[in-house]
């Protein structure tokens, strides 16, 4: 089923060439811009690595052919390059907002879901070629000389516990295995990544390797310093002080759909957020089984000066207990994130956004801002039933507004595929917009493909991925 704004006119579905021309001027579309930041971070992250390799080829003397150099040579290049990777897949779930704003969310999770499985195995490699580098040393078996090292050499049983810690993080972030976890076990195991890293720092600076003295000690120890203080300022200071300085509580919780909520929250001197329609931010309630752990959760509406808006779908576990808060509970927000705002349009002046259930809420929130700033908007939202359809009485005013057209295809997904044929159905001129894209990662994924078979090209094509 398609509604469309009654009696829009050819003319108005069109927006002035100032207003087109006010948001082309803006800054440069997003993608040149990620491409441009992804280079500069890749260049100080290249730099960075050569210095520590090169402190670590230092260490290894003169080139010899025997069993003893290669495998302490493979042993220490495998844990310098291990455990300097580590530490940027750190930096980027540090959410260090001039990173997050220049990569964009979804590019961060790209890189940190395709390089931290290398670092670990980076790590095992290390393991194992630096145990045979000193059981040949010593003459004895690989075991034995692994057994003796952790009961005798300075903290190489915590460097062991690292080790066991990584591994079940790697482990439980494979697909099938995380499908299988409660996201409160799976978070869990995550958060002790960052122990497994302290853990594993003191054996670097205390056991043979390349930062037992000298420059590269200290350059060795400077860099875990800034990954530190990133942490805890970012991901633990700033949101505990802003939370309690815009004292967040909650308002009301409001029924939207079936098994939809929103969550109205109270505040002071919210627009000093800076939070923009399209934007998320991870929040955890402090209320019981909730204050655990926050959950990413979309900005559904235009922030004010005193209220904010999310809107949550009931998925099971914490946010099937967020329809039941109580008002006045205390909200703790890190955020906002995200990249997925008007001001990172292109230069095409019509967007077309696609949703899937409560992927709705960003999008008409994101639709909104876009009208306001003379952009034509095409929404298409897909859900199973008109029951699970949230925000429909917001829809029905949005599609009043000049260039603005709402597509409700309600049914079976078999009746609206989302393939590139019904995609050019609903929006003609696909090819000439941008294309914004909101719902499970699955239904991401489809949309994007079909919009890439349509003919769009790769830097019209935005989506997000709430979680790390």
């Amino acid at each position: 089923m398609t509604s469309s704004a009654a009696g829009l006119s050819a003319a108005s579905a069109v927006p002035t060439a100032s207003a087109t021309a006010a948001v082309r001027a803006r800054r440069p579309p997003a993608r040149v811009r990620e491409d441009r930041a992804t280079a500069l971070v890749a260049s100080l992250a290249g730099l960075g690595l050569g210095v520590v390799l090169g402190a670590a080829l230092l260490t290894l003397g003169p080139l010899e052919a025997s069993w003893t150099w290669a495998t302490t040579a493979v042993g220490r290049v495998s844990a310098v390059v291990g455990t300097y990777g580590m530490l940027w897949m750190i930096v980027l779930v540090a959410r260090v907002p001039p990173v997050e704003r220049a990569l964009g969310h979804d590019r961060l999770v790209a890189v940190h879901k395709r390089v931290a499985p290398w670092t670990i195995w980076l790590i095992l490699v290390h393991i194992v070629f630096s145990v045979l580098a000193w059981s040949g040393q010593e003459g004895v078996s690989w075991p034995v000389e692994l057994w003796r090292m952790t009961l005798t050499e300075p903290w190489i049983l915590a460097a062991d516990v690292a080790v066991i810690l990584l591994v079940a993080a790697g482990v439980t972030s494979y697909r099938r295995a995380r499908r299988r976890l409660r996201r409160e076990v799976w978070w869990t195991v995550h958060l002790y990544t960052y122990l497994a890293v302290a853990l594993a720092f003191a054996h670097q600076i205390t056991v043979d390797g390349p930062f037992l003295s000298g420059w590269a000690r200290w350059v060795w120890i400077g860099l875990y310093l800034v990954v530190a203080e990133l942490v805890v300022v970012h991901r633990v200071a700033l949101p505990l002080i802003r939370s309690l300085r815009h004292d967040l509580r909650v308002e009301r919780v409001v029924p939207e759909a079936e098994g939809v909520v929103s969550v109205w929250m109270r505040g002071r001197d919210l627009n000093a957020l800076g939070v923009r329609p399209g934007q998320f931010a991870n929040w955890r309630f402090m209320a019981p089984r909730l204050a655990y752990e926050a959950h990413p959760y979309s900005f559904s509406a235009p922030v004010y000066e005193d209220l904010m808006r999310i809107t949550v779908k009931n998925l099971g576990d914490a946010s099937a207990l967020t329809a039941r808060l109580v008002p006045g509970t205390r909200v703790l927000m890190e955020g906002p994130y995200g990249t997925m705002t008007a001001a990172n349009l292109g230069s095409a002046g019509h967007t077309v956004l696609v949703a899937a259930g409560v992927g709705l809420a960003p999008a008409r929130a994101l639709a909104e801002d876009l009208s306001d700033a003379g952009v034509r908007v095409d929404l298409v939202v897909r859900v199973p039933s008109p029951s699970a359809l949230p925000l429909d009485p917001e829809l029905r005013v949005l599609e009043r507004r000049p260039g603005v057209r709402v597509h409700r295809l309600v049914g079976h997904r078999d009746a609206h595929p989302m393939d590139a044929a019904q995609l050019l159905s609903l929006v003609p001129d696909l090819r000439e917009a941008d294309l914004y894209v909101c719902g499970p990662e699955a239904f991401n994924h489809l949309v994007l493909d079909s919009a890439r078979a349509a003919g769009l090209s790769r830097d019209r094509l935005h989506h997000e991925e709430l979680a790390m």
